[in-house]
């Protein structure tokens, strides 16, 4: 499976609300499913984190293929594009990647949850292979036991992606939660602490993150 991910921020100009308000017409996917669109979501950044000041993104959309060529054909696809490059966004902060999931932590999501995002960029002297193969083989289990994550899924950037080193990060962290207040909870433990200290093995610097809840796009309710 692969996955095309879209960052991005509001236009300049328009408030919280009114994006909100007007999120859904952001992630029309329709023109994706002659190319074999699986399935879409779309996250909006929970409003309450707007009083620390704007957060790297407003919105993430995630829109799963069955491979790495369906996902090409649809991003070379006019029309996708012009769904993609939505009026409601800043052109300029609109981000792509195209990435390959890894499920470190399975489990089942309830019907009301937070979604964390975690925008990685790999330590500059770590190779490729060898950044994808900590984070999944050495990271990931660490990260697996903290308790109040109820999934955690890694994505990756797929291989012709990483050929072109055009990304801006090097993957997504993604973990679902109960409510913020499991997210604060986990923090609080021992399991936490040890994985924030091994991310200087193989990360650069500070994570940043969104706090999202998550509605699904495709296919229609």
């Amino acid at each position: 499976m692969t996955t095309l991910v879209r960052l991005a921020k509001r236009n300049p100009g328009s408030s919280v609300d009114d994006f909100r308000r007007q999120a859904d017409a952001a992630s029309d996917w329709s023109s994706a499913v002659p190319h074999g669109l699986r399935s879409a979501t779309q996250a909006l950044t929970l409003a309450g984190a707007y009083r620390r000041g704007e957060p790297a993104c407003d919105m993430i959309d995630e829109l799963a293929f069955d491979d790495q060529a369906s996902a090409a054909r649809c991003l070379a696809d006019p029309a996708f594009a012009a769904a993609w490059a939505s009026p409601l966004l800043d052109p300029a902060s609109i981000v792509c990647l195209v990435v390959e999931e890894h499920v470190a932590k399975p489990g089942p999501v309830g019907a009301s949850f937070v979604k964390n995002y975690e925008l990685v960029t790999k330590r500059p002297d770590m190779g490729r292979a060898e950044f994808d193969r900590y984070w999944a083989q050495v990271h990931g289990p660490l990260a697996a036991t903290i308790p109040t994550i109820r999934r955690y899924v890694q994505a990756h950037l797929s291989p012709a992606t990483q050929d072109t080193d055009a990304a801006p990060y090097d993957g997504l962290a993604i973990t679902w939660f109960d409510d913020v207040a499991a997210m604060r909870a986990g923090a609080a433990t021992e399991a936490y602490a040890k994985t924030r200290a091994d991310e200087a093995n193989f990360l650069a610097g500070e994570l940043p993150f969104v706090i999202t809840t998550e509605r699904t796009t495709f296919p229609p309710a």
